[in-house]
């Protein structure tokens, strides 16, 4: 007996040794090690004041235990599917309209369904029920007192000021596998940074699966995310959207866009589009208005792209300011094409300064001719144009130049007043920006600082290049401002300042030929000329009142300048 005894001993021993030690180490460190994954919290994205646009508000997973459920599956998925639907229709139900409450009987009856099929399933020990629920439909369900219901703590973001900067900011949205992840904007384009590194939580088990209570715990701490400190100033783009919201519907126009910046560092300082969406209500709106037009969106320019041109033109020394058109007295006819000012109107011995003034297509085509297809195109790609810009945002896109070798006569005319090339709005904002800034193009970039727990990165532009010499771009700077006081525009321009701007009206094309009776409105240009605290360009898309910048996007233009006029201080000049 005793030595059966020992013989069984000997087993248990000999097992317990080769589990403990032998397999362990065949199967490495790790092998009756069960991990968690402790989220980050990730980081927040900040105005320039320092005051947050996205952080972090505390919320709640909520799961069940099937086989500890007293209630039928049914029963339950009645009672809490009216808190887990979407909070369109949880935050305010007393205000919803007819069509909203019909839709919300709906979502409910769609979400009993999925819940039932949740809690119905016995061998499940664990069921994710919803996430980023909030506190008070988290207490909302504490209410219900539901055996089997339980909550696990979690974040979600959350949007001091609404809907503010709201294609600009991107949002978080889940991935395949549920992991928190940033979409469009600068959520999108520094998920990395943003998002932090997880922490993990091991503890060993038994071969059975059941934890070591005495077994060896190896925590590693959870790194929160780094947070954005953004050039964006709050004041300028609350004003920003406001203006451009009564502008749109004052125009009735499709959409609008508007950019300012500053011209000497490259920082945007307001980026706003309306229609705009409310991220935390994303789903209730159409997916096409999360992209960011000011940097996603290509169209022709029309002649807002003609101080490009002109620059190149003087860089060159094709004309000077004071260069005669000898060509301006009527239209011109070009492989079979007939080129003709906007307003049928025409001005024999046109200087460049006038060309400019006129906004005068022959004129242009002229100063291309001189020009060379060529020099323009060196000169379009130094100005950035046919590339990203490389600013900090999700979804840029490069614009559309047509190959070298491909580039006629009549696509050199054609590109002089903007038409047959795409361009997108922030690569002409940093053109323009060029010509405010000497000549010296400086890439725009919307954060200034990235920052986590131990250190701080001062985040500076990508690039610096000298495309036109300071000369040139003040000769430009004067016709600018010439055709802001002679121009079209000139009534809306506010008194006692130095503006230096240019209208634009480019024809929408649309397979193959241009829609008459669809344009796209803009104007650009930067203010004190001498001294530019702010490039800003104003794009509308299909304004209904008027098709012509002159009448739409200019009058918007010098509205926001009289506001950034005040809020940098800068009084009229006697």
């Amino acid at each position: 007996m005793q030595i059966i005894f020992f013989i069984v001993a000997a087993v248990i021993i000999f097992r317990l040794f080769y589990w403990q030690f032998l397999a362990k180490n065949s199967f490495g460190s790790d092998a009756f090690l069960i991990e968690s994954e402790i989220p980050a919290s990730r980081g927040e994205i900040l105005a320039s004041d320092g005051f947050p646009l996205v952080t972090n508000q505390e919320s709640f997973l909520i799961y069940a235990k099937p086989h500890e459920l007293k209630k039928n599956p049914q029963e339950i998925a009645q009672s809490l599917a009216p808190f887990l639907i979407s909070e369109k229709f949880t935050t305010d139900s007393a205000r919803l309209s007819d069509s909203d409450k019909e839709q919300m009987k709906d979502e409910i009856k769609n979400k009993e369904k999925e819940l039932q099929g949740k809690l119905a399933d016995k061998n499940l020990f664990w069921v994710q029920l919803a996430r980023k629920i909030t506190l008070e439909t988290k207490k909302k369900v504490e209410e219900k007192k539901i055996p089997g219901i339980g909550f696990v703590q979690d974040e979600r973001r959350f949007y001091p000021e609404a809907s503010m900067a709201a294609q600009l900011l991107g949002f978080v949205a889940f991935d395949k596998v549920g992991r928190d992840t940033g979409y469009f904007g600068l959520e999108g384009f520094w998920d990395r940074k943003l998002r932090g590194k997880p922490g993990r939580l091991g503890q060993e088990q038994d071969p059975l699966g059941l934890p070591i209570l005495v077994g060896q715990y190896r925590p590693i701490p959870a790194k929160q995310g780094s947070s954005l400190y953004l050039s964006i100033e709050r004041g300028i783009q609350f004003m920003v959207e406001d203006k451009l919201r009564k502008a749109v519907e004052k125009y009735g126009a499709k959409d609008g866009t508007v950019i300012v910046a500053d011209p000497k560092s490259g920082k945007i300082l307001s980026m706003a589009t309306i229609p705009t969406y409310d991220p935390v209500l994303r789903s209730e709106f159409d997916e096409s208005l999360y992209k960011n037009p000011a940097v996603a969106d290509t169209f022709e320019p029309g002649s807002i792209f003609k101080p490009i041109v002109m620059a190149a033109a003087l860089d060159t020394k094709s004309v000077e300011p004071n260069t005669k058109c000898n060509i301006c007295s009527g239209p011109r006819q070009v492989a079979g094409f007939e080129i003709s000012t906007w307003n049928k109107k025409y001005h024999p011995d046109s200087t460049m300064t006038e060309v400019i003034q006129n906004s005068d297509n022959v004129g242009m085509t002229f100063v291309a001719e001189k020009l060379g297809v060529k020099n323009f195109l060196s000169y379009i790609e130094k100005f950035g144009f046919g590339r990203q810009t490389g600013i900090d945002l999700q979804e840029e896109s490069t614009g559309f130049l047509r190959p070298d070798e491909e580039w006629k006569q009549i696509d050199l005319f054609t590109a002089s007043f903007g038409q047959g090339i795409a361009v997108t709005p922030i690569q002409l904002i940093q053109a323009i920006s060029v010509i405010a800034n000497h000549g010296l193009l400086i890439s725009p970039k919307v954060v200034e600082k990235v920052e986590d727990e131990k250190s701080e990165e001062e985040i500076k532009p990508k690039q610096e290049i000298q495309v036109v010499s300071p000369e040139t771009a003040l000769q430009v700077t004067e016709m600018m401002v010439n055709a802001v006081e002679k121009g079209e525009a000139r009534f809306f321009a506010p008194k006692g300042y130095r503006i230096a701007g240019k209208t634009g009206t480019a024809q929408i094309p649309i397979a193959g030929h241009y829609d008459p009776a669809k344009t796209i409105a803009s104007f650009i240009g930067f203010a004190p000329a001498d001294d530019p605290k702010f490039v800003m360009l104003v794009r509308f898309s299909q304004p209904s009142s008027s098709p012509f910048g002159s009448e739409t996007a200019a009058p918007t233009f010098f509205e926001i300048a009289k506001e950034l006029f005040i809020h940098f201080g800068i009084p009229p000049e006697k």
